[in-house]
């Protein structure tokens, strides 16, 4: 029986597409959400992913429309 015999060149290729998996697995599991999502509204609301059922979501006030009350 023919026995397969890996080179320098089989060894390396295999550690360097073992280390890349490694760090795309660390970044996925402890960076799961790079930046905010606010699902499809504008930066003024802010939006939190809940357990069960759909996120839920604030519309930020600025400090100047705080004390404002509508006409």
């Amino acid at each position: 029986m023919n026995r397969l015999y890996l080179r320098r060149d089989d060894v390396a290729g295999i550690f360097l597409t073992a280390v890349v998996l490694a760090v795309i697995v660390f970044v996925l599991l402890f960076f799961p959400q790079t930046g905010q999502q606010n699902f499809g509204f504008g930066p003024e609301w802010q939006c939190a992913r809940m357990g069960e059922g759909d996120p839920i979501c604030v519309r930020l006030v600025e400090k100047d429309e705080a004390g404002k009350f509508p006409p």
